[in-house]
């Protein structure tokens, strides 16, 4: 009996086993031709639409279409040629009855045969036009708008920008599309190379916001501030050139020209790549503090320089100001404005120097130790755009001195002159600023402020930057310094920073 009763009990569960394997394959053949008709209804991808990167797969060709029909590349492959100044197209905008009081910015830093591109003006020049300005054309006539009219036309440059190129023979080398304001000063060699960091096939809006936050909160943290010039790429200027007649139309109450363009880029889901070397200058006043302490990234453009003191206090017109910083920026186009910090104990204890070099341009001397991680906060030597007030910024400041301790404030030197300008470093001069509100008001006890006082001119020395270190996580240079010629002289050494080596504040 219990031999007939196990036999059953093995034979119920084969049949059970059997028909619970049957179940599972019936309801995964079902499951399978589920998913098998429904993806292609609803199509639904089997597979990510990115290879694993851990497996070998055949690239996947991607394509799409644009409204002004033009198409992506095949292939994310790398780019074969890098981006040079042949591949941007410039499209300033300008006005016919100011170009004369302006043009003196632009010619600074054109270089005619090789920049691409043209002053956009609402009519026809009255007097012949410069044979040293850019080419100029004559926008559309955007009257329909009424009193923002002027706003409108700027803002539909760079779809007209766009259309001339595609009409162009040389409409194939066009990767970029930058606008600027007929006052924008650029600085051509560091916009190429903040360019070359992106890939022109994909759309791009590259740009960075105002200093003044009060600008930012009334217009938008997202917009790239049109006076400090903005990038755009192709791709971006094609799917622009689609949506911008209705975009002017329903944007028209809007301030400015960068504030429409922002507007229509956000319709078509392109952010703003922030890039910190375009500067609208949203300030007023002086401008130095600004300058002297630049973030670690490449100089690219400056703005609205009618409308704050000369950037050097030792030049008499905003224009000379400008030539000494370019006459540095030619020699050297990478490390232009680019801060180095050191210490000098040469004359023993209680007799530290810190040393703040703004290469190309300015150099500090502070007759006591200040830690780097103040030196690289600008000196509050300007006021905000709209309300002239002391801020808020989009970066932190500090004060320029304190009455109630001299020793705090810096001795200021500008730059004087390119001494040596070799095929693989160069050596500038920088002398003590003539002017009295850039030097402390009062004496200080300390033994440095005797030995800092006794400074005339610094000269530093420096190896040339290879621009390409800009693809490269950003670092601030290291340098070391000596006094010569009896204290008169400091010369200073920037160098690469070795492996381990950092610029600690002395005790």
């Amino acid at each position: 009996m219990t031999k007939t009763t196990n036999a059953s009990s093995l034979e119920m569960r084969r049949r059970c086993t059997s028909a619970a394997v049957c179940a599972l394959m019936l309801a995964t053949c079902t499951l399978l031709a589920y998913f098998a008709f429904f993806s292609d209804q609803l199509q639904l991808p089997w597979r990510p639409p990115w290879p694993n990167p851990s497996i070998h797969h055949m690239p996947i060709p991607i394509s799409f279409s644009t409204t002004a029909g033009t198409q992506a590349p095949a292939s994310l492959s790398p780019l074969p040629v890098p981006t040079n100044l042949s591949h941007i197209l410039f499209a300033l905008g300008g006005s016919a009855h100011t170009w004369d009081q302006r043009r003196s910015y632009t010619q600074l830093w054109w270089h005619l045969n090789h920049t691409r591109g043209h002053v956009w003006l609402d009519q026809q020049p009255s007097s012949p036009w410069p044979h040293t300005c850019p080419p100029y054309r004559i926008s559309r006539d955007t009257s329909r708008y009424g009193n923002r009219a002027a706003a409108s036309r700027i803002a539909n440059i760079v779809v007209e920008a766009y259309e001339l190129a595609l009409s162009s023979p040389r409409k194939d080398e066009v990767r970029w599309f930058v606008m600027g304001d007929d006052d924008t000063v650029f600085f051509q060699e560091n916009l190429v190379g903040v360019l070359q960091k992106y890939d022109h096939t994909q759309m791009y809006y590259v740009g960075m916001p105002s200093e003044s936050v009060e600008q930012d909160v009334m217009h938008s943290y997202g917009m790239a501030f049109g006076g400090g010039g903005f990038a755009i790429s192709y791709p971006a200027a094609a799917e622009l050139a689609g949506i911008m007649g209705g975009c002017l139309d329903r944007y028209a109450n809007f301030y400015g020209s960068d504030q429409r363009v922002q507007a229509c880029l956000a319709e078509l889901g392109i952010p703003l790549t922030r890039e910190p070397g375009f500067h609208q200058v949203d300030v007023r006043g002086d401008v130095y503090g600004m300058l002297a302490a630049h973030p670690v990234a490449p100089l690219v453009s400056l703005h609205h320089l009618d409308y704050v003191m000369p950037i050097s206090s030792d030049r008499h017109t905003q224009l000379e100001g400008l030539q000494s910083l370019f006459s540095a920026y030619e020699v050297d186009p990478a490390r232009i404005l680019q801060q180095a910090f050191c210490y000098d104990a040469g004359s023993g204890a209680g007799s530290v120097l810190s040393v703040s070099v703004s290469w190309g341009y300015t150099v500090q001397v502070y007759p006591q130790v200040v830690a780097p991680h103040e030196l690289e906060i600008p000196l509050q030597t300007f006021m905000t755009w709209r309300s002239s007030s002391r801020g808020p910024f989009i970066f932190n400041t500090r004060p320029l001195g304190d009455p109630n301790n001299p020793c705090v404030s810096p001795f200021i030197f500008f730059l004087d002159r390119v001494l040596q300008n070799e095929t693989e470093a160069t050596v500038t001069q920088y002398s003590r600023s003539r002017n009295a509100d850039d030097q402390p008001k009062a004496k200080c006890g300390k033994k440095g402020f005797s030995v800092a006082s006794r400074i005339d001119k610094v000269r530093v020395f420096t190896p040339k930057m290879d621009p390409l270190l800009w693809k490269q996580a950003p670092r601030r240079h290291c340098c070391m310094t000596r006094r010569t010629n009896w204290g008169r002289m400091l010369e200073v050494r920037i160098k690469y920073c070795s492996p381990g080596e950092s610029t600690t504040p002395p005790i």
